[in-house]
């Protein structure tokens, strides 16, 4: 069976860090995959290309109003000729699934990636596109129950699938740095307001003690205005932009906490990955996340919209001893360490692709 995996870019984030961790071991899987990108590629594309994938990048303006995407993507599935198509991200879903149902695809299958803030009219135009779906994929079960309640899927028509983790390597910086002399905070992700970044930094200049050090592990649009806030916040010696890496557990790996504070996450995958190393997470109560966090029991919660709630969680968790903190991030290590396996999600995915063979 020949499977094409659509989605909107090939770059790098969470939806592409998925596809990387899928395809780490290419012998476990039981299909033929490919995978396509409407918009551009990068580090994804590489990645995929250099275990053996093919991989067709459409480099087209991914915008959903971009109606012409639907023909690009028509031809690329009469090429490929796939058994099912398999969409992710809104572009991708609203483009990929229009064009399989024209081009006669057997089984297609849509992704939601994260909790959509469609606009009422944006939730009936998916509700009508997902109508040319057999499936409908949800990185959780939040985002599954607001695609139901939005009217966007009927309940039947939803499966939840937690996304995969790869076990991040560690990396030790070496016995002449000085980086166990601070409590170091770490986050990953994308640089973008929806992330909620200048909370966390406005936070984190509230808290007074001079061994915190903040790194920031990631990219995007609003680096710049992140980088002048830490500036007007006299946080220069405390704060560390590092930019997009693509091995984020050499930062993880030397965190005492990692923080996760969007305003919006469907599943969370960085805070799945810092617990996979037993680092304890402080991370926002929004979608998946209340779903493999238990507050206080293997990581924390705040309320993403309350600086004071974040203050408030970030000083009692710097009151806690050394081992305590430790045995959170040990409980946290249990509670994902079998649930969201690159293993099981194959298994899972591939149950599914086989419904319809």
């Amino acid at each position: 069976m020949k499977i094409l995996r659509l989605t909107t870019l090939l770059d790098f984030g969470g939806q592409e860090k998925k596809y990387i961790s899928f395809t780490e071991k290419p012998e476990s899987l039981k299909y033929d995959y490919e995978f396509g990108a409407i918009g551009y590629g990068g580090n994804a594309e590489r990645t995929l290309r250099e275990r053996g994938f093919e991989v067709h990048v459409l480099n087209r303006k991914f915008s959903i109003k971009n109606l012409l995407n639907i023909w690009v993507v028509y031809r690329l599935i009469k090429k490929v000729k796939p058994d099912v198509v398999h969409t992710a991200a809104a572009e991708a879903n609203f483009h990929g699934i229009i064009a399989a149902k024209l081009a006669g695809v057997k089984y297609i299958i849509g992704e939601e990636i994260g909790i959509p803030n469609h606009s009422s009219l944006a939730q009936k135009v998916f509700s009508v596109v997902y109508r040319s779906a057999d499936k409908v994929i949800c990185v959780s079960q939040s985002v599954k129950d607001h695609l139901v309640k939005t009217g966007e899927i009927p309940v039947e028509k939803g499966v939840v699938i937690y996304n995969p983790v790869s076990f991040l390597k560690g990396m030790n910086f070496g016995k002449d740095s000085n980086h166990d002399k601070f409590f170091n905070m770490v986050y990953v992700g994308r640089l973008e307001k929806v992330k909620n970044v200048d909370t966390l930094l406005r936070a984190f200049s509230q808290l007074e003690n001079e061994q915190l050090r903040l790194t920031l592990v990631g990219d995007g649009r609003e680096r710049e205005n992140l980088e002048a806030l830490v500036k007007e916040l006299n946080l220069s010696d405390k704060v560390i932009f590092e930019g997009f890496q693509s091995n984020p557990g050499k930062y993880l790996s030397v965190a005492d906490l990692y923080v996760l504070p969007s305003y919006s996450e469907g599943f969370g995958i960085a805070a799945v990955e810092a617990m996979f190393l037993k680092v304890p997470v402080l991370a926002t109560q929004v979608g998946g996340v209340p779903e493999f966090i238990n507050h206080g029991e293997n990581s924390w919660l705040f309320d993403p919209y309350s600086m004071e709630d974040l203050v408030e969680k970030l000083e009692q968790i710097l009151l806690l001893d050394e081992d305590k903190r430790k045995a959170i991030g040990v409980k946290g290590f249990e509670e994902v360490s079998e649930r969201f396996t690159i293993e099981k999600y194959i298994e899972n995915l591939e149950n599914l692709y086989s419904e319809k063979s």
